[in-house]
């Protein structure tokens, strides 16, 4: 019968079977999103565009669910009189918390070897420290931008990893010349 068909989507099926049947609006938000992004104009083959294409379905995702956006940034600055500061940015919007560490590769878990000092700057909330100068637990201020300082005398290189909502994000590398 005419009636049972299923109406078929460029991406794929429609909105009512599959992932969003998961319960997890971190899933329905992606689906919803690529479902809006259809909308746009049609894609040419390129890998450009394809990967263009799929930020613009990220960037709507995050926008619809900002509690499960995944969007972190982060940028490290250069070293000086043995410092280095890293930027941590958390773009969706609300209070977030992550968990930190320091890591020797990225990928990696956390370090064995500890830096001197790791200092975190003001509207920092450390909810919990979990090993002293490696790991921690912190909540963003309302602004999402958190700066971290790494200090070490040394040559040695480390990586910022942070994990929010179950997804891990690495920074460039932080490395400490004599």
């Amino acid at each position: 019968m005419p009636s049972e068909r299923r109406h078929v989507e460029f991406f794929g099926p429609d909105l009512a079977r599959g992932p969003v049947l998961s319960g997890l609006p971190a899933v329905a938000a992606v689906q919803i999103a690529t479902a809006l992004a259809q909308l746009r104009a049609p894609l040419l083959r390129s890998d450009t565009d394809l990967e263009s294409h799929a930020l613009f379905i990220r960037s709507l995702a995050d926008k619809l669910f900002p509690e499960f956006a995944s969007d972190v940034a982060l940028e490290v600055g250069p070293e000086v009189a043995d410092k280095i500061n890293t930027q941590i940015v958390d773009n969706s919007g609300t209070y977030s918390l992550l968990h930190c560490w320091l890591a020797d590769s990225k990928g990696g878990g956390e370090t064995a070897l500890a830096p001197d000092a790791v200092t975190w700057g003001v509207g920092t909330v450390i909810l919990q420290t979990v090993t002293a100068n490696k790991r921690y637990l912190v909540v963003t201020p309302t602004t999402g931008v958190l700066n971290v300082e790494v200090s070490y005398t040394g040559d040695r290189t480390w990586y910022w990893a942070v994990e929010r909502n179950g997804r891990v994000v690495h920074s460039d590398a932080l490395n400490f010349n004599p």
